[in-house]
């Protein structure tokens, strides 16, 4: 599941992506979502603890993706609060709406 809140109060969007020998879901372009995140090592990563990230704003978008990756649990908030936060965003392609990447 793919919770995207584009922020300053727009409406929440979900989707689903399924990507287990076949794909299915409402995810806008979900064939390229699954494509790329296969071509990922670690895709849904969270940013280090001791990461240091520039302090930089990308926009009020945040995301919320659970579910199972490669029989792993997913759980991966995200936001476009600092460098590292949007670059992790940036990294997840199509799987997640929103501004441009």
């Amino acid at each position: 599941m793919i919770e995207y809140d584009p922020g300053e109060g727009a409406p929440v969007e979900r989707y689903t992506l399924t990507c287990v020998g076949f794909v299915e879901g409402d995810l806008p372009d979900a064939e390229a979502a699954c494509q790329h995140l296969e071509g990922l090592e670690d895709p849904f990563a969270p940013v280090p603890d001791d990461a240091i990230c520039t302090q930089q704003f990308g926009g009020p978008q945040t995301a919320h993706v659970t579910g199972l990756w490669r029989g792993d649990p997913v759980d991966l908030q995200l936001s476009r609060t600092d460098g590292c936060r949007i670059s992790q965003w940036d990294r997840l392609g199509p799987l997640l709406p929103g501004p441009a990447r």
